[in-house]
């Protein structure tokens, strides 16, 4: 009646799961509950950001009138650009507006464009009139991302101090975040169609690894069951500016949902998770851990050097550098690891810390953030029927009289049960059951307590939850709700899984105590049960308030999307050196952090080069010769359900030269009536190859692509592949081939 050891556990949301550490009878009340309802609040946006994917071109002048149509159309396809969809600007002569590829970035096809000889100038068509403050109703609560003093409305309201936030106000002038820079979440799963976020997550890598109640994995279970994930996930990445809740450190973001951890907390799936998340991500966000070996989680994080891990210091407010956690003391470059800060510039009492194995801090106390929508379907009361001793009202006992009501400190009641088993051979059950009946609604329905026990597994003694319905009226017990641990008398959280009651009418709940007889004396204390459900998204979203390392983790993972949404090309080293050395040093950090400071964004932006312009064509068009060569036969096959193409590709340049080749898959389509011809965009890769190189290019398919396939089998497509070596010598090659679904 064990429950299984868990390997990790999620870094402890301390104020919002009033984790409850107080002793029975103690006389302090329990750590509050910092959480508000769902907030429905629709807004009108104002002043919307507008995705960029369009670049602004001006040609030279001197080309022949009859030939720059065709000119034009070489040049803006080389580059990755539509040159379908061009549209000259009115009231600028040779200016045009050009829509880019699908899946490519306009500053990296402005920046090719421009090193032409044959292209005056080239630019990302970006609003120039445009407020880096979000319409999002609720900014005004988010301190970590601007702290004015303001007073923040929390359950409890509070101001800080002006400037202890992570700088996103600055950042935001340079960059507000990419869609192109993959992100992961290893947590306890996303709430997919939260109405903040659904913008920003990328579900075609979405992964679970934590087995249901019955053992069985199902791989794209990756819907939160607790909370923790969600609100994770809208720090980093909450779509800003959109008129609805909160707004993200990254307004546009490509997050990728890695479930590692149940509804419960625990993270069975933490090790698989990360060695998932790796090669598949930029940044992966580890908001969660424990004292473990550290050797596994090292495997995994070394196999993937160019991912920056960013990691949780944990909430026991214990030194790491004595108490190892895992994994925030693996010691490779590419781990960053985050204590909380508080809104006053504080270190967080919870938080822990390291003067050689925590690197930074940042915003983790009282932080708002996006979370599923539960609703309470059932909370028995528990009072008292005015006797002596005094005994819960309404809750039957078998055998009677035996549980108590009591009432800890601050009055929160409860009932307990301190009972010597019998004498002999054989087992002692005793049973409380609660109040009344209820027929669940919503999903991933579960029940929340408070538990205190003094129980020996060795003496047979063990708690759980039993339950039984209109249809059955039997007593079942749920296995999963078996805890034979020993609290020492403190309450700590209780969480069951209910799925066994799903589509149920009339169900009732009990707790059922067991030991052996002539065992040790029992105790079992239950505090505040209730089941909740997750229930639709209101238009506004769900939005909570929690506190934790947890919440620290996720605005450095946003700070190094930003970085990378700036310069791509940054490895993890790079990214962790940048917000590291920009750290501002912070009185409470001194010797409790290894820079001794919190994470600036704006000025870590700051120090980190944009990617290099390409250098300027060193010898004239004439002399462009062919760098690439086609070995694409009359198909490329796809497999059946797949989401890449394999374009065999050989480049010819010599052997000490990179060459930089972009392959477009394109499908002739014609507009309605057939008058005009339209490129449909079916996928396009970039890639750095050495020179003589010959192998294949793996090409993402687009959505409209892996349709076309799915419907038809075939595509007919165009395969164009270009290339460029040192911005000197351009060539393309065309070819005509079919995708084939085999």
């Amino acid at each position: 009646m064990n429950r299984q050891p868990r390997r990790g556990t999620i870094a402890a949301v301390v104020v919002a799961s009033a984790a409850i550490a107080v002793p029975v009878g103690a006389t302090a009340a329990p750590a509050s509950v910092q959480s508000i309802g769902p907030v429905a609040m629709v807004a009108t946006p104002s002043g919307l950001r507008p995705v960029v994917n369009e670049v602004l071109v001006r040609f030279a002048a001197g080309t022949p009138v009859r030939a720059q149509s065709g000119a034009r159309s070489a040049v803006l396809d080389a580059a990755g650009a539509q040159p379908q969809g061009a549209r000259a600007v009115e009231g600028l002569p040779g200016v045009w507006r050009v829509r880019v590829d699908e899946s490519a970035r306009p500053e990296a096809v402005a920046r090719r464009l421009d090193a032409r000889a044959d292209v005056r100038w080239a630019v990302p068509a970006v609003p120039a009139t445009l407020d880096t403050t979000p319409n999002d109703p609720l900014f005004p609560n988010l301190w970590g991302l601007s702290n004015t003093g303001q007073q923040v409305q929390a359950p409890t309201p509070f101001t800080g101090t002006a400037g202890f936030d992570l700088g996103t106000m600055g950042a935001w002038a340079t960059t507000r975040g990419s869609a192109d820079v993959p992100v992961a979440v290893v947590d306890s799963g996303v709430v997919l169609e939260h109405p903040d976020l659904a913008a920003n997550l990328r579900t075609a890598n979405d992964r679970n690894f934590v087995p249901d109640v019955h053992g069985e994995l199902d791989p794209l279970a990756v819907a939160d069951q607790l909370s923790h994930g969600t609100h994770v996930a809208g720090t980093i990445g909450a779509v800003g500016n959109n008129g609805l809740g909160v707004t993200g450190v990254n307004w546009t973001a490509g997050m990728t949902t890695v479930r590692a951890c149940d509804f419960a907390g625990s993270c069975p799936g933490q090790l698989e998770a990360m060695a998932y998340a790796g090669p598949r991500s930029r940044v992966v966000n580890l908001s969660l851990g424990g004292p473990d070996d550290l050797q596994p989680s090292t495997d995994a994080i070394k196999a993937n050097p160019n991912t920056l891990f960013v990691v949780a210091a944990g909430n026991d407010g214990t030194d790491n550098d004595v108490m190892p956690q895992d994994p925030c003391n693996v010691p490779l470059p590419n781990v960053l690891c985050v204590a909380a800060l508080d809104a006053s510039g504080g270190l967080a009492s919870f938080s822990n810390y390291g003067a050689t194995t925590v690197d930074v801090a940042a915003p983790g106390v009282n932080i708002q953030s996006t979370v599923p929508n539960f609703t309470t379907v059932y909370a028995p009361a528990v009072t008292s029927n005015g006797a002596t001793p005094p005994r819960p009202v309404g809750w039957t006992q078998t055998p009677a009289a035996k549980w108590t009501f009591e009432t800890l400190g601050g009055g929160l009641n409860y009932v307990e049960l301190a009972q010597t088993p019998g004498a002999g051979i054989g087992l002692d059950d005793w049973v409380i059951e609660a109040p009344g009946t209820f027929t669940p609604v919503g999903r991933s329905c579960r029940m929340s307590a408070g538990i205190a026990t003094s129980l020996d597994s060795t003496q047979n003694q063990a708690v759980a939850l039993m339950y039984k319905t209109t249809s059955d009226p039997t007593w079942n017990v749920l296995p999963a709700s078996v805890t034979a641990g020993d609290t020492q008398r403190y309450f700590t959280p209780w969480k069951v899984d209910l799925s066994e009651i799903a589509g149920q009418t009339g169900v009732a709940l009990a707790v059922v105590v067991q030991s052996a007889q002539g065992a040790d004396p029992v105790f079992v204390a239950i505090l505040n049960p209730e089941v909740k459900c997750i229930v639709d998204q209101p238009t506004g979203g769900s939005y909570q308030f929690m506190s934790g390392t947890s919440m620290a983790t996720p605005h450095v993972t946003g700070a190094a999307a930003l970085l990378l949404a700036k310069n791509p090309d940054l490895t993890a080293v790079e990214l962790k050196k940048a917000l590291m050395s920009t750290a501002v040093p912070t009185p409470s950090l001194a010797g409790k952090v290894v820079t001794g400071g919190r994470v600036d964004v704006n000025a870590a932006l700051a120090s980190v080069p944009s990617p290099a312009a390409p250098a300027a064509p060193a010898t004239p068009a004439a002399s462009i010769r062919t760098a690439l060569r086609l070995r694409v036969g009359s198909a490329i096959a796809v497999r059946p359900g797949g989401t890449r193409a394999s374009v065999p590709v050989t480049c010819e340049q010599p052997s000490t030269a990179k060459c930089a080749v972009s392959v477009a898959l394109r499908m002739r389509a014609g507009t309605e009536g057939g008058k005009r011809v339209r490129w449909v965009s079916l996928g396009t890769a970039r890639v750095t190859l050495p020179g003589t190189w010959t192998g294949r290019v793996s090409v993402p398919l687009t959505r409209e692509a892996r349709g076309l396939l799915a419907r038809f089998g075939r595509v007919r497509t165009t395969v164009i592949v270009a290339s460029q070596a040192g911005a000197a010598q351009l060539a393309e090659v065309r070819q005509s081939t079919t995708l084939v679904r085999r």
